[in-house]
């Protein structure tokens, strides 16, 4: 089998299209149609069912695929296992975090790390932790960044930084206190992430630890980002939930206030670097994870 073939049979597979995997690769849909014909003539077998406009992979391109995406993985790791031994470490690198590790840990440490590797291009996206987790599964995320682990037996997990959730409330005389009760707090209007965010599944965990669930609050608004969390409980919206490494800057400018939730225990999290351990090791991911290693801040520094 043509190496490229194989290649573009998986962009196929993971796109489920033939016209999104003509557009990640540059080719036209008629292009990707007629390698995959060619591949499927080689082999002589079907390895997608054409369903008008969709497909979908017969058992042959199934079972095919398992091999492919390691064929692909290796010859990527192959070359960047020769350039670093040539000591010209070059390539792309995708990265994916969570909102939290996204926006307030991996930017400067992408920056420190560019310096010390001008040839390597990194691209992150930032999705909530379930979109990051999918993201490593498929490959499409060379190493992740979330708050929280999803089992998965191919994904291994290490801790990375440390982090708290914590209670942000609005600057102003309706908030004036230190502390609040989970019974008062249930009267209260409340703000809360969006289904998969590592900060929600966090508070929805320490909440049943204490016999309630989010149910059992005054939700007033779900927000798909902590930026506009922050922003709803300056405008007087609500309290919220939110990550102590997020309101840093907002609690030293008495933008906010963070109070204390009696009869809840804090809520202490690990930021993990997620890999997936099918995937051939890259030399990109692995002088990475080196540097991360290299510089990585005291706990201490995290938590608040």
């Amino acid at each position: 089998m043509d190496l490229r073939l194989v290649e573009i049979f998986c962009y196929v597979y993971q796109e489920m299209s033939f016209s999104r995997a003509a557009e990640r690769l540059g080719l036209t849909q008629p292009t990707i149609s007629g390698h995959i014909k060619t591949l499927e003539q080689r082999i002589d077998t079907r390895l997608f069912d054409r369903l008008g406009r969709e497909i979908a992979p017969t058992r042959a391109g199934e079972l095919l695929y398992v091999y492919a995406e390691q064929i692909v993985e290796l010859k990527r790791a192959a070359a960047e296992a020769m350039n670093r031994f040539l000591s010209r470490l070059e390539g792309r690198l995708v990265l994916g975090a969570s909102t939290i590790p996204g926006e307030y840990l991996m930017p400067a440490r992408i920056a420190r790390f560019r310096d010390s590797y001008p040839n390597i291009e990194i691209s992150m996206v930032i999705h909530d932790t379930r979109q990051v987790v999918a993201g490593v599964r498929k490959g499409e995320i060379d190493l992740g960044f979330v708050g929280a682990k999803l089992p998965y037996p191919t994904l291994s997990y290490e801790p990375f930084a440390r982090d708290r959730v914590v209670l942000v409330v609005p600057a102003g005389p309706e908030w004036a206190f230190d502390s609040i009760s989970l019974a008062e707090l249930r009267n209260r209007p409340l703000l809360v992430r969006e289904e998969g965010s590592g900060t929600r599944m966090m508070l929805e965990r320490a909440l049943s630890d204490s016999g309630l669930g989010l149910g059992d609050f005054h939700i007033v608004a779900e927000l798909g980002s902590t930026t506009a969390i922050k922003e709803a409980v300056k405008t007087q919206l609500g309290a919220a939930f939110v990550s102590s490494l997020s309101v840093e800057s907002d609690l030293r400018g008495g933008l906010l206030r963070k109070i204390e939730v009696q009869g809840l225990e804090p809520i202490d999290r690990s930021i993990f670097t997620v890999i997936n351990n099918r995937r051939a090791s890259s030399p990109l991911r692995e002088a990475f994870l080196e540097f991360l290693a290299d510089s990585r801040p005291r706990p201490a520094a995290l938590a608040s």
